[in-house]
């Protein structure tokens, strides 16, 4: 996806980088763009011994960002070790983080490559029973995630405030995204204070949350990579925006059906009270508004993906205005 968060490297920058993490006898032999991902540049690295890495540089320092993304490469780094300290997923390893800005004039780190192809290409092809295999294995894996307790709620990089009450926490980040709006005057379906007021009539439901959870909030099947020869996941990738909050603002629970392979991977029931139904509109509210917004930052070269959240945005205001949980599905963002 093209993006202007996202630069453009020379092999022999690359080789530097390389050689200085490395050693200066270690060559890359070549390296390939990926492309997927919608804010940071990554590149593959093959290098000439055969080993095969993946380099993921943050935004250029000029290229202003939403608030909350601010040091959030700092916090996937984080995220990464600690999943691979405390659960099953497979994550890359991290051979390296580089936040001095001296070798490039962004943040980067080099972490192991893993094989296969996004789910979101390949899961067509898939048989049924395959399916429903890796669904479970998706719900199994976010409640591991999900089970790790943190301290206070808030984004994960160090910068970024941190709550003991989750309602101050959400109602932080709400108006946080709401100023990334107003500061570049993005037009909204209701004035800036009304939304802010919409979704304050539903905070009580917020006070339910005790406990700050380790949530990825990015697992959709574009960041799990699947190998067609093994039939298994092999990689949950993009960790940058996870944070310490409330399990149920996982973007896998909208649209969520209980009876689902997933839900049963997950194991535990999950929006069967009209409060957590609520709790899951406000997370829609608030995600929805970003994707909008961020639209405006990253100057898209089409706008499929704007038009797609502003109706979701539109069906969620609705949805909280008349008391309803809305049913959208994830894996239809454009």
């Amino acid at each position: 996806m093209q993006s202007i968060s996202k630069i453009t490297l020379s092999h022999a920058q690359i080789q530097s980088l390389v050689s200085h993490h490395f050693g200066r006898e270690t060559c890359v032999r070549a390296t390939q763009e990926l492309t997927e991902g919608y804010f940071a540049t990554a590149y593959r690295l093959d290098l000439a011994d055969g080993r095969r890495w993946v380099l993921k540089v943050s935004p250029p320092t000029h290229v202003r960002l939403l608030r909350y993304e601010r040091d959030i490469m700092s916090a996937e780094v984080a995220v990464m070790r600690l999943l691979r300290a405390r659960t099953s997923l497979p994550v890359a390893e991290i051979h390296c983080y580089d936040a001095s800005r001296t070798l490039l004039d962004n943040e980067f780190f080099i972490m192991e490559y893993l094989p296969g192809a996004p789910l979101h290409k390949v899961r067509g092809e898939l048989a049924s029973d395959v399916q429903q295999r890796i669904n479970r294995q998706i719900g199994a894996y976010l409640r591991e995630i999900n089970a790790i307790e943190g301290v206070a709620f808030g984004y994960g990089p160090e910068s970024a405030p941190r709550f003991t009450i989750w309602r101050e926490a959400f109602d932080a980040m709400l108006l946080t995204v709401l100023q990334d709006g107003a500061d570049i005057g993005v037009q909204l379906p209701l004035s800036y204070a009304e939304i802010h007021d919409l979704a304050r009539q539903h905070y009580a439901t917020l006070d339910e949350v005790r406990t700050p959870r380790l949530v990825h909030w990015d697992l959709w099947d574009g960041n799990i990579f699947f190998d067609m020869a093994t039939q298994q996941i092999t990689g949950i990738i993009d960790h940058e925006r996870a944070l310490w909050g409330d399990p149920l603002m996982e973007v896998n629970f909208t649209g969520y059906d209980p009876e689902s392979d997933f839900a049963r991977g997950y194991g535990t029931p999950v929006l069967d009270t009209p409060a957590q139904c609520t709790r899951r509109a406000l997370y829609s509210l608030y995600l929805f508004l970003i994707m909008v917004i961020e639209c405006y930052y990253r100057k898209y070269p089409t706008n499929g993906q704007e038009l797609w959240a502003r109706e979701q945005l539109a069906k969620t205001m609705d949805a909280l205005n008349n008391g309803m949980h809305p049913g959208i599905k994830m894996h239809s963002v454009p």
